[in-house]
């Protein structure tokens, strides 16, 4: 057990650098081009119809979770239905893009397309047939009631947390457990900010209702990625590293046990599974099983949303993802 733990902060560590500060600045700008009224994305939603499944697709594949946290947040506000949704979930690689795009970009180029298809026929097929009243709920009403706001000083508290934990992780050697521990700190801090009391109007400044909600989506987002990727380490350590090394076998049992773990909430084990691609150890098949089993961040604020609507996009997902990466695995034999 003691030899798990500066694998767990280490895990904290990788996870503070590659998922946290993409994900923030990319939250952060949707976020105040809203609130200043240079962006309306609800607007441009309603207004588009039944190209809703295209442009949520498009908006989901830049890369990391912003795209599809934001598509997660305008279904539970009535502005786009369930097929956007599936279509918006199935087109995003999460924060593995940031991993794939610098490692294997021509890859990452072919994935992105794959996915992009996927998504958009699979949502737009839901969207034309009946299983769009089985997919999604009647009633979203409870869904809207989502609070709003948070205490000034607790937003700018976090923030605070944040940058000082990203320092540590960027100013310290890898071994070091100083980032770990701060970044376990910024996880419980996330945690703690979910609890507090809140409002339902976002005051203040266009950049001070930006800093709201991005605290508010990161700090829920940031809490479930480093529980989730510790609970990853921790299981890999204590049965001496098999879940990845089994990822090392023929390219069909690769391709099944890919699509398994991205149906592991977050973007902590998909980012394990895109650093082995990008090191050669995976195939390309498996990886397609894994983007399109998974479904980044954006699965927890679902989570909190409609628990029945993220239950049927995972094991949906999980289908589609290992019998895409099936398909792969036949083509490119």
């Amino acid at each position: 057990m003691a030899a798990t733990i500066p694998l767990l902060l280490s895990a904290v560590r990788e996870t503070l650098i590659s998922v946290a500060a993409p994900v923030v600045i990319l939250l952060f700008l949707i976020a105040y081009l809203e609130e200043s009224g240079l962006l309306d994305f609800e607007r441009i939603f309603r207004r588009t119809g039944k190209a809703q499944p295209v442009l949520g697709a498009a908006v989901s594949a830049v890369p990391g979770c912003a795209g599809s946290v934001t598509l997660t947040r305008l279904y539970s506000t009535g502005a786009v239905g369930v097929g956007t949704l599936y279509a918006a979930h199935f087109a995003t690689l999460g924060d593995a893009a940031f991993v794939l795009w610098s490692g294997r970009p021509l890859e990452t180029l072919a994935l992105t397309g794959i996915v992009l298809v996927v998504g958009v026929v699979l949502g737009t097929l839901i969207d034309l047939t009946p299983a769009r009243s089985y997919l999604s709920v009647a009633d979203m009403s409870a869904a809207c009631e989502l609070p709003t706001s948070l205490p000034n000083w607790s937003v700018y508290g976090w923030f605070v947390l944040l940058v000082s934990a990203l320092a540590v992780a960027l100013g310290l050697p890898a071994t070091d457990p100083a980032a770990g521990i701060v970044g376990t700190a910024l996880a419980v801090g996330s945690v703690i900010l979910l609890r507090l009391p809140k409002g339902q109007w976002l005051i203040g400044s266009a950049v001070a209702r930006a800093l709201q909600r991005t605290a508010r989506d990161a700090a829920e987002i940031m809490a479930w990625v480093v529980f989730a990727d510790l609970a990853f380490t921790l299981a890999n350590g204590l049965l001496g590293g098999l879940l990845v090394q089994a990822l090392h076998g023929n390219v069909l049992l690769d391709v099944v046990i890919a699509a398994a773990i991205g149906l592991i909430p977050g973007c902590g084990p998909q980012i394990v599974v895109a650093g082995l691609f990008v090191a050669g150890d995976l195939p390309f098949a498996a990886l397609v099983a894994n983007t399109l089993s998974q479904h980044g961040d954006a699965i927890f604020p679902l989570l909190g949303v409609q628990r029945r609507v993220a239950a049927y996009l995972t094991l949906i997902g999980g289908a589609v993802g290992l019998v895409a990466g099936l398909a792969a695995a036949l083509i490119l034999r």
